[in-house]
């Protein structure tokens, strides 16, 4: 969940700076109206509103146009209230991508793709709140930041027309924007490796990953896609391509394919890496089959290095990035143990060697370890408050479809 967090900041970040450049099923509540007191709102900012710039929004409700959606909540997350024009610009904004990308929509899965990013975002500011830590920013932080957006045009019409673009309103920006700025002070004050409450120190890392609670292992990575039929123009040169080049043209031809032929795909590549772990269990160079058959890129080996050279991953049971197939069978494992073929759902098929730890590589190289543990352990700990977060939903949100919000 950290990771979307952060996806979400970053795509947050982006509709702003543009300026300058979940279930459904648990929908049958009435929203919230105690979002906290300190959340900025397009209302809270109508002093510097652009009031003359108006994006034309529609609600449809049971075959009847909403009239009055300005003080409509669409839901509440954590306590913070999700108005209406900040609901429908991650609606429209889901909507698009998944048409784009050739998903089939449904009203289920918008509502779970809309509501998993206000958790991310919004549950990262409940966390600090929770925990008695900054999570708010000042009015003139973000007044400051909203007239420097602001400043990028020149016209109201242009204002208007980015904001139409990109299924904004004038007070879904500010939203957005406000919610994008206290998240980063959020964070700040959670993980923040200057006093955040839970960061983990340097020297706390480094006895962490040479304790026996850490491992250190490598794998070889078939993705679903590692079978799939290329024609001869695409084979051209295959010997020459590095790994990451032919993982594009192998997913490039996956997704063409329709869902018969990608089962079909998926079955292959199992099989592929079924023959590799035998030959892995059977004495054949662990190494050698990572250069061959890996598709992993975080442990392709840098300028100079061979696959023997890459150190793999260290990590403890209760804080990795990993998912929980990969982390059990991983130590599951005996030093230099080859695991079976690990299939993750959403991912592919893995085959995971364990490793000795280096006590000298942890010394030199403290620094980056110590960001990857925190991220680890920062995941870990807002997945887990994330999983408990109260979520309340309006009449309006139990009723939509997809032609409800435009």
């Amino acid at each position: 969940m950290l990771k979307k967090y952060l996806a979400i900041a970053a795509c947050i970040a982006l509709a702003a700076s543009s300026l300058a450049s979940c279930d459904s099923s648990s929908s049958s509540s009435n929203a919230s109206s105690g979002a906290d007191s300190t959340q900025s709102s397009a209302a809270d900012n109508s002093e510097i509103a652009e009031e003359n710039v108006k994006v034309p929004t529609k609600l449809v409700i049971d075959g009847e146009e909403v009239t009055d959606t300005d003080s409509l909540v669409m839901c509440t997350v954590g306590g913070f209230d999700i108005s209406f024009d900040e609901f429908r610009y991650y609606w429209l904004y889901f909507m698009n991508n998944l048409k784009a990308i050739g998903v089939e929509v449904t009203t289920d899965l918008l509502k779970f793709q809309v509501c998993n990013e206000l958790v991310s975002n919004y549950g990262i500011m409940a966390y600090a709140r929770d925990n008695d830590l900054a999570y708010t920013v000042s009015q003139t932080d973000f007044e400051d930041a909203y007239f420097q957006q602001l400043m990028a045009y020149q016209t109201e019409d242009q204002y208007a027309e980015f904001l139409q673009e990109n299924f904004l309103t004038d007070s879904a920006l500010q939203s957005t924007l406000h919610s994008y700025l206290a998240s980063n002070v959020a964070y700040t004050s959670l993980f923040g490796e200057e006093g955040g409450k839970f960061y983990v120190a340097p020297d706390a890392v480094k006895e962490a990953l040479n304790s026996e609670e850490a491992i250190r292992c490598v794998e070889i990575f078939l993705p679903y896609c590692a079978a799939a039929e290329l024609s001869d123009e695409e084979k051209e040169g295959w010997q020459d391509k590095t790994m990451s080049d032919r993982l594009d043209i192998l997913e490039a031809a996956y997704e063409k394919l329709d869902d018969a032929a990608k089962e079909e795909t998926k079955k292959k590549s199992l099989e592929l890496a079924q023959q590799v772990c035998e030959q892995a269990k059977n004495g054949g160079d662990f190494y050698e089959l990572m250069e061959d058959y890996n598709y992993n890129e975080e442990l392709f080996p840098e300028d100079e290095q061979t696959y023997s050279d890459v150190a793999g991953f260290y990590f403890t049971d209760e804080y990795t990035a990993y998912a929980d197939e990969f982390r059990k069978a991983a130590f599951a494992l005996k030093e230099n143990e080859v695991s079976d073929v690990v299939t993750i759902e959403d991912d592919g098929y893995h085959i995971i060697m364990r490793l000795p730890k280096e006590s000298e590589f942890i010394e030199s190289n403290i620094a980056d370890l110590t960001v990857e543990y925190n991220s680890a352990h920062a995941a870990a700990l807002f997945n887990e408050y994330c999983a408990g977060i109260e979520i309340t939903y309006s009449d309006e949100y139990g009723k939509l479809d997809l032609d409800s919000i435009s």
